[in-house]
């Protein structure tokens, strides 16, 4: 008995709710250099690290200095 009014009620909710309201302006800010910093190594640090993980180190620090030029 009410199975077709809610059927159509509810796929009108639904299609009324993908409506397009326009363009929401979003304000994007980059935080990242807020809270990534580089990689400080001693000496001790890099005679016990695999030559990968030296290279990971280095690939973050130069992609640091590319994305943030090197603030601090």
């Amino acid at each position: 008995m009410f199975s077709k009014p809610l059927t159509i009620c509810l796929t009108v909710m639904l299609i009324a709710s993908c409506a397009n309201r326009g363009r929401v302006k979003v304000e994007l800010v980059d935080t990242s250099c807020d809270w990534v910093k580089p990689i400080y190594l001693t000496e001790q640090d890099v005679t016990v690290m695999d030559r990968q993980t030296k290279r990971d180190v280095l690939a973050h620090n130069k992609a640091w200095l590319i994305n943030c030029g090197g603030r601090k």
